[in-house]
Formats: C-alpha cells, structure tokens, sequence
C-alpha cells in the first residue's frame, strides 16, 4: 500500500473508529470534571486568572492544541487499539491521588489526579502508540498546576529579595535616584513596594521550544536548566524597568495595569532575545563542528 492510499485508510478508520472512541473520551472527561473535579477546575481558574505568577496557565492548553493540531498527520496516522492494562493502572493512580487530597487545600495533587486520569483514559480507549504521539502536549498541560503555596511561597519570597537587590543595585550604577528600606524602593517622586514574584513563565515556555529545537537530551536539559537564571535576570529588568517608568514618566506607572503592560512587555523581550542567542549560539557551534569534522 502506497502513502496515499495508506492516507486515505487512516482517513476511513478516523470516520468510524476514532469518531466513537473520541466521542467516549471526551463524555467521559466531561463526566468527571462535571461530577467528580468541579471544585478543582473552578480553583484551577481562579488560580491562572489571579494569582500573580500563574498567568502562563492561559497560554497553556493554547499551546497544547497547536501541538497537537501540528502532529494531526502523525495522530492520524498512528495505530488505535486498547490498552486495558495500563491505561486502569495509571486511571487508578489518578483516583489515588484524588483519595489522598481529600481533607488538604492545595489544589495541585486535585488537579493532577485530573490529568493522570485523563491520560490513562487516552491510553485505555486509544492504546499506548497514539498515546506516545499526544504525549508531550497532554502532559505539558501540568504546567498549569499551580505550586504548593509552601513552596510557591519559599521561592517567591528568594526571587522577591534577590530581583529586588539585583534591580536597586542596577539602578545605582545608571545613578538613579533611589533608597531602599527592606521592599520598599524609594525614589524623589514616589515608593514602590515590591511584591512577591515567582514566576514559572520562562520555565514553562522552555519547554515546548526545546521539544521543538532541540534534538539531543544534553541541549535539552541545558535549555531547561538555563530558563532558571533568565526568569532572575528578567525579574532584575521588569523591576528597573518600573522604577524607571515611576521615575521619568509619573507614580501612576507603579499602578497595576501599567505594572501588567511593563511585566509581559519585558517577558516577550527577554524570551524573544534569549531564543534569539541561543539559536545563534546553536548555528555558532554546529559551523564549529562541521568545520572540526
């Protein structure tokens, strides 16, 4: 059978197969987040739409559909079946995980139940090869889980004094005007009192450039890893720049929508810079290597 025609066959199995098993998917997700995760859904929202630091969570299963509206032909293409047994253990785990949050106000192990869940019905009702095409989309829809509020505020409080140093003592160097007093930034014509930051962006969207760029284990890895002291060097920038703002422009830039403007304008500079030398750095070293070779 030639590529076309075995096109065309994938294309009837969707017609028939896939309509039914996806029908079934996608009632029973609805079934449980209606009946058993109400609460962890509403919470999950509440979280990505106010918590300072979770605003990501809206680009999250936008990405999650592009990813796997570009494999389409892959999916298609992929072998259906039924994988009974681990799809029942991993479903099980998932009602584990749901038992053991019982009683607790954290919203992660709720809302991860949800998504182990969610995979082993994708396993049991589309089998293990599908599944291993949907993987990285499906799972990279954790990274809306918002942390723990222990940690989420152990590592807020750490970014909160480093970024805050970092950011005054930028600001000194260029002779700005500035007193600090703990978090409070006193400039001549206002104070800013630095809140808590613990942004998991630059984390987050690493992760879907290195599954796209990156080919080996070691660059990706490199790539992740490198994504922690960018966010610090962001959050060095995003507060100079609002005391810069305050400073040459008015008080009014420390308000919140200014503060929102400035924090995702410094967010798209510093991914579109960073990408931009990493991929320089990459094409650097592979003339290197090619040369070498």
């Amino acid at each position: 059978m030639d590529q076309k025609a075995e096109v065309m066959e994938t294309g009837r199995a969707f017609s028939f197969g896939w309509k039914a098993r996806l029908l079934a998917l996608g009632v029973l997700l609805t079934a449980l987040g209606a009946v058993v995760y109400p609460a962890a859904l509403r919470d999950l929202a509440w979280s990505v739409l106010e918590r300072e630091g979770s605003s990501h969570g809206v680009f999250v299963p936008v990405i999650s559909g592009w990813f796997l509206w570009r494999q389409r032909d892959r999916i298609l293409q992929a072998e259906l079946g039924f994988s009974p047994v681990p799809g029942i253990a991993v479903i099980g785990a998932g009602f584990l995980l749901l038992f053991l949050a019982r009683g607790s106000a954290e919203l992660s192990m709720s809302v991860l139940s949800l998504l182990t869940v969610a995979c082993g019905l994708v396993l049991l009702l589309l089998g293990t090869r599908l599944f291993t095409v949907v993987s990285f989309p499906l799972l990279f829809l954790a990274t809306m889980i918002p942390l723990p509020e222990t940690l989420y505020s152990v590592i807020g409080e750490w970014m909160r004094a480093t970024t805050t140093t970092g950011s005054v003592w930028l600001m000194q160097a260029i002779q700005l005007p500035l007193h600090r007093d703990g978090y409070l930034v006193q400039l001549p014509n206002a104070s800013v009192c630095v809140g808590m930051a613990c942004s998991g962006s630059y984390f987050v969207f690493s992760l879907p450039y290195v599954f796209l760029c990156k080919r080996s284990t070691g660059a990706r890895i490199v790539t992740i890893l490198a994504s922690f002291p960018v966010a610090l060097v962001a959050g060095v920038l995003r507060l100079s720049s609002i005391y810069l703002a305050v400073y040459f422009i008015g008080p009014f830039m420390a308000g919140e929508q200014p503060h929102i403007m400035l924090s995702w304008l410094v967010f798209v500079v510093v991914m579109v810079s960073a990408i931009t030398l990493d991929q320089y750095v990459s094409r650097m070293c592979g003339k290197k290597g090619r040369a070498g070779a």
